[in-house]
């Protein structure tokens, strides 16, 4: 029988619902705390990972290489959506010598690994934010234009939460499943399970830390995923950079940057023409940049990323080695 976090003595309040159920239990022993585990995050989109993932770093687990307001590794990002495993076991076996403890977050795992994959994490831990589809198919809605109705967005939210659901009936872990709207009502509930799921003491600097996660409609996620930029890192070609980026409801052209590694290496206006942008209705073409790195001191295992100046908006297409983007 799954375990639920709520105990009941016969006392009313001891029947409220908190909206946590451990699915598989962790075992930590008393005197051992700082075992090692991996804890992953997922959940079908916009279910509240991004804040999961937060509180856990408030908690003192290392997520990665985070830098916006998803709260999301970059580099098990492009790993998992590519399907590179190999590339996968290299950053776990970095990962694994740098912390004992250590997670990320990536949401519709289900859709990246099998249940058996699991095995390749030390000691894993699966955090899952499971929140009400029509939550989840509204936000969906707002954000992703390729969404052409409401009941497509609902119909794909069942079906991957249907998914999500047989994945965690195989995976053989220590399970945690969350509600998202019972962590935004009872927080301090939400991240006593979670501490005590992943073995950590939560003192009052971590516990204030992980309560000030805990932000619902956070206003740098909202602005996020309903930017007014859009752009496409192409790839590169006799030593540019080349890709394309235009700002929605004026002609005014866009400055990238483009980081290789962790650090902005050049920028460029993107008012270049194209005929292929133009054809597409990308305005009127003239949306461009190319960025010269002939003589950049950069190696094909560097990961290159093209971003609005000045936001953490990249464009599609980033995140990839030169190696990668030279190939394509």
């Amino acid at each position: 029988m799954a375990n639920s976090a709520e105990m009941h003595t016969g006392n009313t309040a001891d029947y409220l619902n908190l909206g946590t159920l451990v699915l598989r239990p962790a075992t930590h022993h008393p005197d051992n705390t700082g075992a090692p585990i991996t804890v992953i995050v997922s959940g079908i989109g916009r279910s509240g990972t991004s804040m999961t993932a937060a509180v856990l770093g408030a908690l003192g687990i290392p997520m990665g290489k985070t830098r916006s307001a998803v709260t999301e590794d970059e580099e098990f990002l492009h790993s998992l959506l590519y399907f590179d495993y190999q590339r996968m076991a290299k950053l776990i076996e970095v990962r694994n010598q740098e912390n004992a403890r250590w997670g990320f977050k990536f949401a519709s795992l289900q859709n990246h690994l099998l249940p058996p994959q699991m095995s390749y994490f030390r000691n894993p831990h699966l955090i899952v934010v499971m929140r009400d589809p029509v939550a989840i198919s509204t936000r969906a809605g707002l954000s992703d234009p390729d969404i052409k109705s409401d009941a497509e967005a609902f119909a794909n939210v069942v079906a991957q939460s249907a998914d999500m659901a047989n994945f965690l009936t195989k995976a053989a872990c220590p399970t945690l499943l969350l509600s998202y709207e019972k962590f935004i009502s009872f927080p301090d509930h939400a991240i006593d399970v979670i501490a005590a799921f992943c073995g950590l003491e939560c003192n009052a600097v971590r516990r204030a830390q992980a309560l000030h996660a805990v932000a619902p409609n956070n206003p740098a996620y909202i602005a996020l995923f309903h930017n007014q930029y859009k752009g496409h890192l192409d790839g590169v070609r006799d030593g540019k950079v080349l890709g394309w980026c235009r700002a929605d409801g004026t002609a005014k052209p866009v400055t990238v940057e483009l980081e290789a590694g962790d650090n902005v290496v050049a920028t460029a206006l993107a008012n270049l023409h194209r005929g292929d942008l133009e054809a597409a209705g990308v305005g009127d073409g003239w949306h461009a940049f190319e960025i010269d790195i002939s003589n950049m001191p950069i190696t094909d295992e560097d990961v290159l990323r093209v971003r609005v100046a000045q936001t953490e908006i990249f464009l599609d297409g980033s995140n990839l080695p030169l190696g990668t983007l030279r190939r394509r």
